[in-house]
């Protein structure tokens, strides 16, 4: 009977002991940042558990209080600590709690599962919530409730509502455009007026009376009267003659012009021209006559090498000419960017209807 006995207590013991170990290894604490506090005032209570990683660890389930009067401020953090080479574990979860009531909060140890099995922690909590002191004898200080204040609107507030109207409409005035642009494919119509052609003569009797009526050949700039006249006198010989005048010096243009004309009838050209070029690089200031006078040379050459046959008169013609369609490349490419300006009006419309709600609300 005795021996019976003593096995029973050893199988007992046996039994409970790898119990203890393992609760051993399990340590549950609980702390909090502050145990004072004023009414509406917050802190924060921390449950943490400490046993080998792998186990399952499960929290006390609150509402919105601990305990009567504290109240949960959410959100519910939990944070997770490995130890000893990964081994063991520790996992805190804090509460943020505050109170509106002046009073004094017991909270019991916390009791938390671990693999099932409970565990309690061995501290308790005392909290205890102060009413702000008021001085009743000064009535004066306490003030009625204020009106509600108007915020002053600032450019702060309004600029991405005014850049997405701003980038709305070039969307949309851009898509429309080119919408219209893919919609009508037809052929481009352009009608060009031409003018006829004038005869050599008769622009350079009208250049060199702009140059007499405009008193050139009396003015202070001797330099432009000639450089203008010489440049009528060379605009004429180019279409007259059919030699590029306007880029040979003075006696390329006698030597092109003797082949047409004798030495004699091109003595008061050269003159002209010589004249000229002393006016124009040695800065040689001619007298009034003078100048008056290769005026008139420069009409008499012209009247007496102007081409004798009269030309037939001319009406201005107007000449349609005929554009091809757009490619089909063109065509999918003015559809595609239609696309595009048409999304990006409809984010640019999301954000400013965002902005406005959050504006207004």
């Amino acid at each position: 009977m005795k021996m019976r006995l003593i096995n029973c207590i050893s199988a007992l013991f046996f039994i409970l002991l790898p119990a203890s170990l393992h609760a051993d290894n399990v340590i549950v604490e609980v702390s909090c940042d502050s145990v004072q506090l004023w009414i509406g005032e917050q802190t924060e209570i921390h449950l943490s558990v400490t046993c080998d990683a792998g186990q399952k660890v499960s929290f006390p389930s609150f509402g919105d209080t601990i305990v009567n009067g504290l109240e949960i401020v959410p959100p519910v953090r939990t944070d997770t600590v490995f130890l000893n080479h990964r081994k063991r574990t520790t996992v805190t979860r804090s509460y943020t709690v505050t109170s509106f009531d002046s009073a004094f909060f017991y909270v019991p140890g916390l009791e938390v599962y671990v693999d099932s099995l409970p565990y309690r922690s061995r501290d308790d909590i005392s909290l205890a919530v102060y009413m702000l002191p008021v001085d009743t004898t000064n009535l004066d200080a306490f003030y009625g409730p204020k009106d509600i204040m108007e915020v002053p609107v600032e450019w702060q507030d309004v600029k991405t509502s005014v850049y997405s109207i701003l980038l709305l409409l070039l969307c949309l005035a851009a898509a429309i455009f080119l919408f219209i642009g893919w919609k009508n494919d037809k052929p481009i119509i352009r009608i060009i007026k031409v003018e006829p052609k004038k005869p050599a003569h008769e622009v350079a009797f009208a250049e060199i009376e702009r140059i007499r009526q405009q008193q050139l050949a009396h003015g202070e700039d001797a330099k432009e009267y000639y450089t203008q006249l010489t440049d009528a006198v060379r605009a004429y010989m180019n279409e007259r003659f059919g030699f590029n005048a306007t880029e040979m010096t003075s006696d390329e243009i006698i030597e092109n012009m003797l082949r047409l004309r004798d030495r004699e009838s091109l003595t008061e050209l050269k003159e002209l021209l010589q004249t000229s070029d002393l006016v124009k690089f040695a800065k040689v200031k001619p007298l009034l006559g003078e100048n008056d006078r290769n005026l008139v040379t420069a009409m008499e050459f012209v009247k007496e090498t102007m081409s004798q046959e009269e030309p037939m008169p001319q009406k201005s013609e107007d000449r349609v000419v005929v554009e091809r369609k757009r490619s089909k490349g063109v065509r999918a490419l003015l559809l595609s960017c239609v696309i595009v300006l048409g999304l990006a009006a409809c984010v640019f419309l999301f954000i400013l209807i965002r902005e406005v709600y959050f504006l207004l609300f």
